[in-house]
């Protein structure tokens, strides 16, 4: 059944497989071959990660996230000061290093920055600031301006720190989502012969390459036989802008590459012969207005063109799915590439036509 293709590993494991992905492939199409080799695929934004799991993992609130104070953030020369000290805090033989999803863990004992007297005033001639201040000035102005920031830090080690406002925010923004008429069948209990699995991570094949995914929300309906993929976004801009963000942000390589891989899920599996993957959803929440969600769902002809590209009304070029992972394919199977078959072909020949400075056919070098 569906369940038996959501794989039982940690976060941190699923990210380390290198199998693409739509991070992955949307840093291809926005920049090229270049993401493949060198830089590592990164989380989502924090207010959005935040949300994510306020709605979908409640119970690893606390294990990812430390809500930060609402100080006012300290001057250059004690923020430096705080660093240097942390620095030599966060170090590994202090501190276990990651396991599973977390780099580090906070220490146990309580650590104020009045307790690093001589290491504040030793930093201080370090970086050569408060030259004219004696140690123990040295050491009031930096306890006075900077306790806050070093306590939001220290408890922060191995954890994402967010600002007390952006919490306060994402708090409102979840509970409009597991509460909103819209959106709250999404995150009903024990409804008859439905599953409702979060945070579905999946490992199969799409035009027959290897890929993975994590969805927030799967809806399965078994008396239907229908599977719902969703996805949640939360973003600044306000709802009716959303369709310009599906290109923008390449919302559009995930809708079409989840959809496809659980098609690719339930086509191998006779368990789930007779299901149907039904189109793809996003739920959008504009911090403009946290409490009016909607639900915009990809039309069959969208996730097509989606899936082999397509050019926008101002001609500009946007691959498809299957284009892209090729192009991550070709590029791990010729060691990390960083050319095309065609930049290769043309012997890193590049034609400036009028195309390139008005924005037309946007080409990725």
């Amino acid at each position: 059944m569906i369940e038996d293709h959501n794989l039982s590993m940690t976060e941190g494991n699923y990210r380390d497989l290198e199998v693409p992905s739509y991070s992955m492939l949307s840093s291809i199409s926005k920049q090229g071959l270049d993401v493949v080799g060198g830089v590592k695929q990164s989380f989502n934004l924090k207010f959005g990660s935040l949300v994510d799991c306020m709605c979908f993992e409640p119970e690893r609130v606390d294990e990812l996230f430390t809500r930060g104070s609402n100080a006012k953030p300290p001057t250059q020369n004690v923020r430096v000061i705080c660093d240097a000290i942390l620095n030599v805090i966060n170090k590994p033989s202090t501190i276990p290093q990651r396991s599973g999803d977390f780099v580090r863990k906070s220490p146990k004992k309580v650590v104020t920055l009045s307790s690093y007297s001589a290491q504040i005033v030793a930093a201080a001639k370090a970086l050569k600031v408060y030259t004219s201040y004696n140690d123990q000035r040295i050491i009031t102005t930096v306890v006075k301006a900077g306790s806050d920031y070093f306590k939001d830090k220290i408890e922060s080690f191995g954890k994402t720190l967010i600002k007390n406002e952006m919490w306060e925010h994402a708090a409102i923004t979840a509970n409009t989502l597991i509460t909103h008429k819209f959106t709250a069948k999404y995150f009903a209990k024990g409804l008859k012969d439905v599953q409702i699995f979060y945070q579905y991570k999946f490992d199969t094949k799409v035009n027959g390459r290897r890929v993975k995914g994590m969805l927030d929300c799967l809806v399965v309906n078994h008396k239907q036989n229908l599977i719902l993929p969703i996805d949640l976004k939360t973003g600044e801009s306000p709802c009716k802008d959303f369709p310009m963000l599906y290109t923008m942000h390449r919302y559009y390589i995930q809708g079409a590459l989840y959809r496809e891989a659980l098609k690719t899920i339930v086509d191998n599996d006779f368990e789930l012969s007779g299901y149907t993957v039904k189109e793809f959803e996003f739920v959008y929440i504009s911090k403009l207005n946290p409490g009016r969600p909607m639900r915009f769902v990809v039309s069959e002809d969208m996730h097509q063109l989606a899936l082999n590209g397509f050019t926008d009304r101002h001609g500009v070029e946007y691959q498809g799915v299957y284009e892209l992972i090729d192009l991550y394919y070709y590029s791990k199977e010729n060691d990390n590439a960083d050319y095309t078959q065609e930049q290769m072909d043309s012997q890193g020949v590049m034609i400036m036509n009028s195309n390139v400075i008005t924005g037309k056919n946007e080409t990725n070098i």
